[in-house]
């Protein structure tokens, strides 16, 4: 009898046990985090040439640099981001994370991550397979334009893979036909991960949704199932129609530069049984000591937030991820 006792009393234990981790794997961690991405036309200003008002270049980095501390954002990233870099990171406070800078044109290639809290692992810098532009449309040639790649661990059970983009410029045949590829080289990357994470891309995409001859919503949306921030926010989620920006602000890029639908963007989707939602986005102008704008650029500022939904043991242990050394 005393045996059966202890016998059941060991079940009963062990059951018990069982039933506290399963409750304790299936519980579901989630929280948000803040990013702002921004082309901060870090360029050696030419206006003595082109006769145009002279552009203080660093103080523009440095107007940034103080915006972007005095909001906090968890993300930063940069895109022309060239030979003004150490005035720019002189001037920014909280952001111990940052990718290694390659350098002004044409070395670099003006993406940067800067991240306050979140440690940068598996950092690469992908150059497009193709450019087009030297002395004009857009000159791309002259910079190592492309990708940087950086794994984010935001949690202890979650890491995301973030793609700081900028994708050649200007709407000739030529530059049309490489951003297209610029895309299509994108859309490759993410799909060979080995390793399913969430995705988040950022940057200037020199590209709309709404006139897709970048083949921008055929390449990312529908071929790979990236949602995009502004349309999600902004357009309740509906991407054939936006009949309302169009009738108020016009479909030319005038119209959308910084308004709608425009070249700086946020992508996202699921991953690795964790799901992401962006909540709130906004086009910010960064304004300098003298009310003017710091970039011939909006900034596109935005919230995100993260749910695990898959049990512990199901989640991705992302044996994959190595330290970035480049801070």
């Amino acid at each position: 009898m005393k045996k059966a006792v202890s016998l059941f009393l060991s079940l009963l234990m062990l059951l018990m046990a069982c039933g506290g981790f399963i409750h304790t794997a299936h519980a579901a961690e989630s929280g948000s985090f803040t990013a702002l991405c921004y082309n901060v036309a870090g360029l050696p200003d030419i206006g003595f040439i082109t006769g145009s008002e002279p552009v203080n270049v660093i103080n523009n980095q440095v107007s940034i640099a103080k915006f972007v501390s005095q909001k906090q954002y968890d993300i930063f990233a940069t895109q022309e981001d060239f030979g003004y870099h150490d005035n720019l990171v002189g001037a920014l406070t909280g952001y111990p994370y940052q990718t290694y800078h390659h350098g002004g044109v044409p070395y670099g290639d003006g993406t940067n991550v800067f991240t306050q809290g979140f440690p940068i692992y598996n950092e690469e810098h992908i150059v497009w397979d193709q450019l087009y532009g030297i002395a004009d449309d857009g000159a791309d040639e002259f910079s190592q334009k492309g990708i940087t790649y950086v794994c984010l661990k935001i949690s202890e059970n979650v890491y995301i893979d973030f793609y700081d983009i900028h994708a050649d410029a200007y709407g000739d045949a030529g530059s049309l036909a490489a951003r297209q590829d610029n895309f299509r080289q994108l859309a490759e990357l993410i799909r060979n991960r080995k390793i399913d994470r969430p995705v988040i891309v950022t940057g200037d995409f020199n590209a709309y949704l709404f006139n897709d001859s970048s083949l921008l919503k055929e390449t990312l949306v529908d071929g790979l199932g990236l949602k995009d921030a502004w349309v999600e926010v902004k357009n309740g989620g509906n991407y054939n129609d936006c009949s309302y920006f169009t009738e108020t602000y016009g479909n030319g890029w005038t119209g959308k530069w910084g308004v709608w639908d425009s070249v700086e963007r946020f992508m996202y989707k699921d991953g690795g049984g964790i799901s992401i939602a962006c909540t709130q986005f906004e086009y910010v102008d960064v304004l300098n000591a003298k009310g003017l704008s710091c970039s011939d650029h909006k900034a596109a500022e935005a919230t995100f937030t993260y749910t695990v939904t898959s049990s512990s043991d199901e989640i991705s242990k992302d044996t994959d991820v190595v330290k970035s050394n480049g801070f």
